[in-house]
């Protein structure tokens, strides 16, 4: 221990610079039960979260910073898989952030504390390749842009003009200030294709989100719409949660509503809410107790109970 606080102590004397490094992560363990829209039933225990997270950064002098963080994900016997990842650049004049990740769901995140519907009403999230900027605070007024390629997860190039995977660009203005936060970006897709070979490809996307705390409760909403080659999907949510000392309690209702796709069977409305109760043990480790219900488009709707314990490192 003497030793390495007297060579901290001769680089720091030296000017030499070196990186701050952490690791972090989140296990939660426990048992849930579900039924599909079909009927089948699952129940057990089991791991829903087990993640590592490694980050460092490194002050580069003149005001800039670099940081750099991966994640290993999905922890099992004998087995993990890639996480998200990133690379920022931060200074006077923003943040540059180039990353591959998975990202959360836009509207699901509109606020802390909610059981989500990502995967259930909303679509499932999937892997980009991304290189965005952020604009500095303007008195809690940021504006970003970013170009984002859907590769897959094949690596290096795949997200060329040879990909046919769609492309697409954004620009986005947030506020953040006090009590209140809110969020709106448009984006457009290339790859688009024609309306006859795919129908589904989107063009433009047009989102906003916004939360508003009143000290007792925080409440949340949000809309998205995608124009597509052929109809329009819309998305939306209303969220509220109360903190009650340890007890944090979460509600949501969410909607999903495809129109004009050309086929009667995909012009479906999808809704389904969540009910969430976190109690905290200390400041890492929670229990956790979430209810799902939402219709996923058979006989009957479909629904997940989870309890968990939950703690972060």
């Amino acid at each position: 221990m003497k030793k390495t606080l007297i060579a901290l102590a001769v680089l720091a004397a030296s000017g030499a610079s070196f990186a701050q490094v952490s690791i972090t992560g989140e296990y939660a363990y426990g048992w849930n039960t579900s039924n599909s829209s079909t009927g089948v039933e699952k129940s057990g225990l089991g791991v829903d979260t087990s993640f590592v997270k490694f980050a460092a950064s490194e002050d580069l002098g003149g005001g800039l910073k670099a940081a750099a963080e991966m994640s290993l994900d999905g922890f099992a016997r004998g087995t993990a898989t890639g996480g998200d990842n990133a690379l920022t650049l931060t200074g006077g004049f923003g943040r540059i952030k180039l990353a591959n990740d998975k990202g959360a769901d836009y509207l699901s995140t509109v606020i802390g504390g909610i059981a989500g519907l990502d995967g259930k009403v909303y679509g499932a999230r999937t892997v980009n390749d991304s290189v965005a900027y952020t604009s500095p605070s303007f008195g809690g007024l940021t504006f970003g842009l970013s170009h984002t390629e859907n590769t897959s997860q094949q690596g290096l190039g795949v997200g060329s003009a040879s990909n046919n995977d769609q492309r697409s660009n954004s620009l986005s203005v947030s506020y953040a200030a006090g009590p209140l936060a809110a969020t709106a970006a448009l984006t457009s897709w290339d790859n688009q294709s024609t309306e006859a070979a795919a129908p589904n490809n989107a063009k433009t996307r047009v989102r906003a989100k916004g939360s508003y705390n009143f000290g007792a409760f925080t409440l949340g909403a949000g809309v998205v719409q995608v124009q597509r080659n052929k109809g329009t999907t819309t998305e939306s949510i209303l969220a509220v949660t109360a903190p009650l000392g340890a007890l944090t309690l979460g509600f949501d209702l969410g909607s999903s509503k495809r129109d004009d796709s050309g086929t009667a069977a995909n012009d479906i409305t999808k809704s389904g809410y969540g009910l969430k109760a976190v109690y905290a043990l200390s400041k890492r480790t929670s229990l956790v107790g979430a209810y799902t219900n939402w219709d996923e488009g058979g006989t009957q709707r479909a629904n997940l109970t989870e309890l968990l314990v939950s703690h972060t490192f």
